[in-house]
């Protein structure tokens, strides 16, 4: 029974450094093995600051089992602010997983991070918190097609954190999912979910907090506290993620048909 914070150090084949911030608590009875990871993308400052604020709170006292938390799995990303991508060979950690130990510096990160730490658990919990050009909101994602069991454990888990929106991601949907965190430990048999609260590179309270509530009731849930999870209020369920894209490069601005029609277009002064 004891809580411990460390950085596990690893190498690529290049000998390039991957840290993983680490803090552990162990409960004071047995119970499940809940991993928490947050940082896949380094400027989500909402998921880092919830990640480090629940280690903070937990008592030992009061846990069953072990609370195992990466507080920012993508170090480098977070030392240099950098949106969505890892900065050393630009890729997005969320789409490499369940990643390799000798291709580049991303596969080899998020591989270490599933084999030596995620891939223990009996659920994964990732959280987010929208980046630098994102505003989101609020909303959670599970994967589905692994197996039944682990679906609707998966699915539960999004139910419990109570977030308004919960949408189910496929690896052959509108937005196929493969690569992902969670839909990577998922299709290993472990239940998970991805958490998305706040946006534009901000701290806000109201977002960490609501983070704080969503991560203390699937802790309930998942028999990690001993107090029955609280039903959530109003949920609207998805049964994809549907992405959009566009066939031109620019700057989108939402306006009413009447103001486009309405606004006279004025040259470039020369």
């Amino acid at each position: 029974m004891k809580k411990t914070t460390e950085l596990l150090e690893f190498h690529t084949p290049e000998n390039e450094s991957v840290i993983f911030p680490v803090a552990t608590v162990e409960g004071k009875s047995p119970g499940p093995h809940f991993v928490i990871t947050a940082g896949i993308h380094g400027a989500e400052y909402p998921g880092i600051v919830s990640a480090i604020r629940i280690f903070n709170e937990l008592d030992p006292e009061e846990i069953h089992g072990t609370v195992k938390i990466v507080t920012i799995s993508s170090l480098k990303a977070f030392e240099s602010r950098s949106m969505f991508i890892c900065p050393v060979d630009g890729k997005n950690p969320n789409r490499y997983f369940p990643g390799s130990p000798d291709g580049t510096y991303t596969d080899v990160m998020v591989n270490l991070l599933f084999e030596h730490i995620i891939s223990s658990a009996d659920y994964h919990l990732d959280l987010h918190g929208g980046d630098m050009v994102e505003k989101l909101e609020p909303f959670t994602l599970y994967h589905t097609g692994a197996d039944a069991e682990t679906d609707q454990k998966s699915r539960e888990m999004a139910y419990y954190y109570g977030l308004p929106n919960l949408i189910a991601t496929t690896s052959d949907g509108t937005w196929p999912d493969r690569g992902s965190n969670y839909a990577n430990s998922a299709e290993h048999k472990i239940p998970a979910i991805i958490t998305e609260v706040g946006g534009i590179g901000q701290l806000e309270q109201d977002d960490v907090e609501l983070h704080l509530k969503g991560i203390r009731n699937v802790l309930r849930y998942a028999g990690v506290l001993k107090e029955p999870p609280a039903a959530p209020g109003s949920i609207t369920e998805y049964q994809n993620f549907v992405w959009l894209y566009t066939p031109v490069k620019g700057i989108f601005s939402a306006t009413s048909p009447s103001e486009t029609t309405s606004r006279k277009i004025k040259p470039w002064a020369t």
